[in-house]
């Protein structure tokens, strides 16, 4: 069953673009419909008498018949034109922000995807299906030098979700450095679990672990030092069997 706020962090990005989207088309629209108006004047006597009406083009009889040419304010163009420029230039900056905010939020999305969780039953049952990898096959140095790495990342790192964090990521290094290939239905948590527990007895410890490294990693959990006690002894536990 996908983790609930997962699903909401994934959701809560979705909904940021669409925001960011929607504050762009106003911006744009806006902006649209000032250039299109031109440059606003405003004289401090239009405020108290009404402006007088401008006079319409008139025909010379005399001349051709066609109305006299009006002339145009340079100094208004000018200011429509720049007006126009600038326009152009935000909405493209507002347009690359808003693709670089989209493939940002898509990639976050992928790799912050929903983990199952698992309890210690579900872990065994999960890896009961995938072809037991003989531990001869393993590099047994790398994943010692592995846990030893993640024991001294718990001990050493001041704040304890990161060390929750950087103990596991170090297992999954040392898992991917042992020599051994990962299926391509295996999570890289699976991939850790299938390689600590080629040795028998520490199947708990290791789903232990796992279920607080995806809870401060993936979700809003904010590990004390109580997990951090917890790490440690399924560590050492760890270590104890890989000996």
């Amino acid at each position: 069953m996908p983790r609930p706020h997962s699903t909401r962090r994934t959701g809560g990005g979705v909904r940021a673009v669409g925001l960011v989207g929607a504050v762009v088309v106003l911006f744009t629209v806006a902006m649209i419909a000032a250039t299109v108006q031109g440059a606003p004047t405003f004289r401090p006597d239009s405020l108290f008498t009404p402006a007088p009406a401008e006079p319409m083009p008139t025909t010379d009889p005399a001349g051709t018949g066609l109305p006299e040419d009006v002339e145009m304010d340079p100094t208004g163009a000018a200011i429509a034109q720049t007006l126009g420029i600038i326009l152009m230039v935000l909405v493209g900056a507002a347009l690359i922000a808003l693709l670089a905010l989209i493939v940002r939020t898509l990639i976050r999305a992928w790799r912050d995807r929903p983990l199952r969780r698992r309890d210690a039953a579900e872990v065994s049952s999960a890896l009961a299906g995938i072809d037991a990898t003989p531990e001869s096959d393993v590099a047994i140095p790398v994943i010692r030098r592995g846990i030893v790495g993640a024991l001294r990342a718990i001990e050493d790192t001041a704040a304890p979700s990161d060390a929750i964090v950087a103990a596991w990521v170090g297992l999954e290094e040392s898992a991917a450095d042992a020599g051994v290939r990962r299926a391509t239905s295996e999570t890289p948590g699976e991939f850790v679990l299938r390689i600590i527990t080629l040795r028998a007895g520490v199947a708990d410890e290791a789903a232990q672990l796992l279920d607080l490294y995806e809870r401060v990693r993936f979700g809003t959990h904010v590990a004390s030092e109580h997990d951090r006690d917890t790490a440690r002894h399924a560590l050492r536990r760890i270590e104890g069997v890989w000996r």
